[in-house]
């Protein structure tokens, strides 16, 4: 089973088209978290997101814009944690 936890920017890009995105150099913890798979379940608080495709070329991982637009201003980091195998959590903070 993959392990850890990253913590990633809410980038501007991100917080409009939905996206979780990372650089370059965080490719190998996000590997550890997501494994190499092509997609993901999520947890966001109560909801559950089914089958996320992992875009590994752009490094970005969709969660939909409904969810990241209406995030408060001040979160400015993503939480990512593995919960078991093809799932992972997601939670915002300051």
């Amino acid at each position: 089973m993959k392990q850890g936890t990253i913590l990633l920017s809410l980038t501007n890009t991100g917080r409009r088209y939905g996206y979780v995105i990372w650089h370059k150099v965080d490719d190998e913890k996000m590997k550890s978290i997501l494994g190499m798979r092509e997609y993901i379940n999520i947890k966001i608080g109560d909801t559950l997101q089914k089958r996320k495709h992992i875009d590994w070329k752009r490094r970005r991982l969709g969660i939909t814009y409904t969810v990241t637009r209406n995030i408060d201003a001040r979160y400015k980091k993503i939480l990512i944690k593995n919960i078991k195998n093809n799932l992972i959590s997601i939670s915002f903070q300051g």
